[in-house]
């Protein structure tokens, strides 16, 4: 799957959320423990500077919430020649 974040035209080819989360958590200019502290600090501020809620229990509502917000767009990946779907 090609997972782009919609603000930052940034885009990251995984078949995980887990491992996207975490490319998002290496990507950022702080550092984090691991998924979920980012995930929580990523919420905070998107709930402090621009009024936009996002759950950080697990990586698939945090996903979720991202998409229902328009900051990410998931686009299926094609294989060899377009043939199969990774």
């Amino acid at each position: 799957m090609k997972y782009t974040l919609i603000k930052r035209k940034k885009s990251f080819r995984t078949k995980s959320e887990t491992e996207f989360v975490s490319w998002m958590k290496n990507m950022d200019h702080q550092k984090w423990i691991d998924n979920r502290d980012f995930m929580e600090g990523y919420s905070y501020r998107k709930a402090t500077f621009e009024n936009i809620l996002i759950r950080y229990d697990n990586e698939q509502n945090f996903i979720e919430d991202l998409q229902k917000n328009n900051l990410l767009k998931i686009e299926s990946s094609k294989g060899f020649l377009g043939l199969f779907n990774l």
